[in-house]
């Protein structure tokens, strides 16, 4: 159940938390919602793009079957997640307009890190505005013929049967696909190398970091190589055989301070050796991290499958040894779940 509370101007949450936290001896880290522009649910319209419609230029175009458009226009059979209304990564005004929030956040009193979440593009759908196109085009040197079908199929990247992204290789491979690739990852590397950037200039007390999904396999398709540049991800894993050195200086691992991977595995799925079992997720993040920062793993208790209804107390405990002995930290997707289902005893 909801009830919705009325706050005055005023009411600062973030200082509410960090006054509580250091209470208890708590540091306290504000997650960022970095590309993250507004939320539609049934609870009505909420956000930057809601609370000031010029943002709504900034809002990201849509690779659709019907053709391109902006994510404030899709409908549930066009997208997968029409109630977030993603930001345009590549636009220099977005960018901008989010640097100037870190500064003033890394600037809060007593504020112990920044971490940053959604900080990726909108999966293969977007973004396809004309501005994103003549930033590739800068990038590679050359005018593209047909748009976008020279770096992705028309529509390709959401299924209207499954409504969920589809893992294929169009057959053949538009002609710039994988330099569409590469220039995606570049765009949010340098943007996160920025973010370190302003964030320590500002206070250089201030741990950064980023939240990504550790399902690498799929996760790459949202323009976020969160790899070591280290890694030779071409030779470790066959699937990337594409990953030229240039997309490998993408990788975003040296970057930051740390880095938060979620290992969303099912309750049956704690051991293994790869991705969606816990243990593999946080093998291969080490692996793919190859030391350049330190990292945690996060289970989801509460919507993965096997988790739905609560009861599994019996198996945190161990999840959390799993992931101990091999991760170099552990947070717990959501803090909700554990008030849902009381499982305060068994995480102590």
């Amino acid at each position: 159940n909801y009830i919705k509370i009325e706050r005055t101007a005023d009411f600062d949450y973030l200082q509410a938390f960090i006054d509580a936290g250091h209470e208890l001896g708590l540091k306290v880290h504000a997650a960022f919602q970095t590309f993250s522009g507004g939320f539609t649910s049934s609870y009505g319209s909420t956000g930057p793009v809601y609370e000031h419609h010029e943002l709504q230029r900034m809002v990201t175009v849509l690779n659709t079957e019907k053709g391109l458009k902006s994510m404030m226009d899709a409908t549930t059979a066009e997208t997968s997640e029409t109630f977030i209304k993603f930001l345009n990564p590549v636009l220099p005004q977005t960018q901008e307009y989010l640097l100037k929030q870190l500064r003033d956040l890394a600037a809060y009193k007593d504020l112990d890190g920044i971490i940053l979440d959604r900080c990726r593009f909108y999966g293969y759908q977007g973004d396809f505005s004309n501005e994103t196109r003549i930033a590739f085009e800068k990038y590679i040197g050359k005018t593209l013929e047909n748009w976008p079908e020279d770096v992705c199929p028309v529509g390709w990247g959401f299924d209207t049967g499954s409504k969920s992204v589809v893992e294929r290789i169009p057959d053949p491979v538009p002609k710039y696909h994988y330099k569409w690739l590469e220039f995606r990852a570049k765009v949010i590397h340098d943007f996160v190398a920025e973010c370190g950037e302003k964030v320590r200039a500002v206070n250089r007390h201030v741990k950064f970091g980023i939240y990504v999904g550790a399902w690498f396999s799929e996760y790459y398709r949202s323009g976020v190589n969160w790899t070591s540049p280290r890694y030779d991800l071409a030779t470790e894993e066959k699937t990337f055989w594409w990953a030229t050195p240039e997309y490998q200086a993408t990788g975003i691992a040296d970057l930051v301070d740390f880095m938060l991977l979620g290992a969303y595995g099912s309750a049956d799925r704690i051991h293994g050796d790869g991705e969606w079992s816990m243990e593999g997720f946080a093998k291969l993040g080490r692996k793919r991290l190859c030391g350049d920062c330190p990292f945690a793993i996060g289970p989801d208790i509460g919507n993965g499958q096997g988790f739905e209804h609560g009861g599994r107390g019996d198996i945190l405990p161990e999840i959390a040894e799993t992931i101990l002995n091999e991760a170099d930290g552990l947070f717990i997707f959501d803090l909700c779940h554990i008030r849902m289902f009381d499982y305060w005893d068994a995480f102590k």
